[in-house]
């Protein structure tokens, strides 16, 4: 008998190209015990994913294990049996049975034309053989384990608190009733009418259906708010410790890692560089590569000039037998601190002024009609001065991207005021409004959808300079898209590649050059740089803050994101539910938080990202 769930002995998963081979994951080791749970960090690209995929025997072609052993145990009195030698009937029994995995996005995750239910249902008769009827009420049972539904007592107790009356006047039989009614409810809602945390959990659900040994998350929390995010992370701890279940939680965030993690393994381009438990990852760092994702998060007990990255710490060079060589860097990067100054003058005039802000979308009723509306702003009211960068954050579904796009004229406001420069632009002719666009632009969240697959680079940055007649001619306008792309960090000679030929950090660059073609003056960052690595997020937030200095842009910054809004804001406004809870100078919103809300807000954020 062993304690060890699993044993992977270089393991060895290759691409196969026309002209070269990838190894994607060249000869790693790492041992798993039961109940413990393996953080494995790296940014995209360092083989992450694909050794999770192989472990589950579903790497893509043209990809292949090339060598290796993994060792699995699926029960303490059980021999281990390596999985590369088993039939593929074999294996697809274990997966989703005695091993399962949570996958990144659970919107692409869950097919959108059956509902949840079904789904729930599916994977369970498949992998114990039980009817539909025993099947549903298990789906139901796990459901209320990962908290998506109230058990049985909460559900009868909100139906007597909203009836208001005596359960023995009511009767048990109606009562029965209600909640047999609200367990069918939510096993047909479909995937599109659930929030990213709802999603994650019916993932988690069918994940943990059928009692797995061994759990893989693939980065299960990284597009979620702080406060979804903590209860997804303290979902998982107190499930592997019901359960007596392996986990193995891949991310490239060190934060989440120390919250989780008993054990870490540190990936860089498929091999393991560094390995120990969480405290002497994070507090003795021995690998140049851990101690830059360590140093390139933002920390909110810093208020940095400049985020330092990965390069600071490392370069690669060629051995003698033209292999790669990590090299320590020997000067360890300086790490400049804000000096205090007051970010506004007295007397400076704001650039953008918001007077009672309501926005509201009209909800469908009967025949089609429209007798009500939900609002997503309520009356705010705020500034944003030249030269500021204002931080927006709140929770999905607070308002913050409707607000955006009402600023941007986007969205049309139910009443209130909006004032760029002095001017009102709610009362603008649309001919007006088509020359305001110069001087107000957005960088979105998802560089992956920003951009027109079919038009080169050059072309995406270079419309937006033909359509307003920026520039005296064609060769003046290239050369500014030239200059665009170099001051982002990107070669002028690739103007002609297209987006897919770019990693998202390239992309999200190539969309920052395109909101500053027209030179504006205003720049909504909307959640963009979210979905980047840690490495790559410290590259694009510099350049946000360099270009800020070298052309006077003014920012509002979206993001969820706590510890990146105060490293990026002069001062930060929360949102709840469409309002303002707070808007303050940055420092004083993490130290001294007013209501109850913000404090719950930096509640949430992980423990590594305070004291890293």
């Amino acid at each position: 008998m062993t304690d060890s769930v699993l044993d992977v002995r270089h393991l060895k998963v290759q691409f196969f190209a026309e002209e070269e081979t990838i190894n994607a994951v060249d000869g790693i080791d790492f041992e798993l015990k039961r109940g413990q749970t393996l953080g494995i960090v790296g940014e995209s690209g360092s083989g992450k994913s694909v050794t999770s995929l192989a472990l589950l025997g579903l790497v893509p072609p043209p990809g292949r294990i090339t060598e290796g052993e993994i060792w699995f145990t699926s029960e303490p009195n059980h021999d281990p049996v390596n999985l590369l030698t088993l039939s593929e009937e074999k294996r697809r029994l274990l997966r989703g049975g005695k091993i399962a995995m949570i996958f990144q996005d659970p919107m692409c995750s869950l097919n959108p034309v059956y509902n949840i239910g079904f789904q729930l249902v599916e994977a369970i008769q498949l992998h114990q053989g039980i009817s539909e009827s025993d099947a549903r009420r298990q789906a139901i049972l796990t459901l209320q384990e990962v908290r998506l539904l109230p058990s049985d007592e909460q559900l009868r107790a909100q139906y007597l608190q909203e009836v208001g009356g005596d359960p023995t006047l009511i009767g048990e039989r109606e009562i029965s009733e209600q909640i047999n009614y609200q367990k069918r409810t939510i096993l047909k809602r479909y995937p599109h009418e659930l929030s990213g945390g709802q999603l994650q959990r019916v993932m988690i659900a069918m994940a943990i259906s059928c009692n797995p040994t061994l759990l893989i998350a693939d980065e299960p929390t990284t597009a979620l708010d702080v406060t979804v995010q903590a209860t997804i992370l303290d979902l998982l701890r107190e499930l592997c410790r019901a359960r007596q279940m392996s986990l193995i939680f891949i991310t490239h965030d060190l934060g989440v890692i120390a919250e989780v993690a008993d054990q870490v393994a540190v990936m860089y381009k498929g091999k393991v560089v560094e390995r120990g438990r969480v405290g002497q990852i994070f507090l003795h760092p021995q690998h140049p590569y851990t101690k830059g994702l360590l140093a390139c998060r933002p920390r909110l007990d810093q208020k940095l000039t400049f985020l330092p990255t990965v390069s600071d710490f490392m370069e690669v060079v060629r051995g003698e037998n033209g292999e790669e060589v990590i090299q320590e860097k020997l000067v360890t990067p300086i790490i400049s601190e804000v000096e205090e100054v007051a970010t506004v003058p007295p007397t400076a005039k704001p650039l953008l002024e918001v007077r009672d802000l309501t926005v509201g979308f009209p909800v469908r009723g009967m025949f089609g009609f429209s007798k009500r509306y939900f609002m997503a702003v309520k009356g705010v009211s705020f500034e944003v001065y030249p030269g500021e960068t204002l931080g927006l954050v709140g929770e999905s579904g607070c308002g913050k991207s409707t607000l955006a796009r009402t600023l941007l004229r986007l969205t049309r406001e139910l009443q209130g005021r909006i004032y760029f420069d002095g001017e009102d632009i709610t009362k603008c002719s649309k001919r007006r409004l088509r020359r305001l666009r110069r001087e107000m632009q957005i960088v979105f969240q998802n560089p992956y959808n920003s951009l027109d697959p079919r038009i080169s680079i050059g072309k995406a940055i270079l419309e937006p300079l033909e359509v307003h007649q920026v520039g005296r001619g064609d060769k003046e306008r290239r050369q500014r898209v030239a200059y665009l792309l170099e001051r982002v960090g990107l070669n002028p000679d690739w103007v002609n590649r297209y987006p897919h030929e770019f990693s998202g950090g390239q992309r999200q660059r190539i969309c920052i050059a395109r909101a500053l073609a027209l030179n504006p003056r205003f720049i909504i960052c909307d959640e963009s740089v979210s979905a980047l690595d840690v490495s790559v997020q410290a590259q694009v937030l510099n350049l946000l803050k360099e270009l800020q200095g070298e052309f006077g842009l003014t920012y509002i910054f979206i993001s969820h994101d706590l510890s990146v809004v105060k490293f990026m804001s002069d001062r930060i406004m929360v949102m709840n539910q469409g309002r303002i809870e707070e808007l303050d100078r940055a420092d004083e919103i993490y130290e001294n938080p007013k209501t109850e809300y913000t404090r719950q807000l930096i509640a949430s954020i992980p423990l590594g990202e305070v004291c890293v």
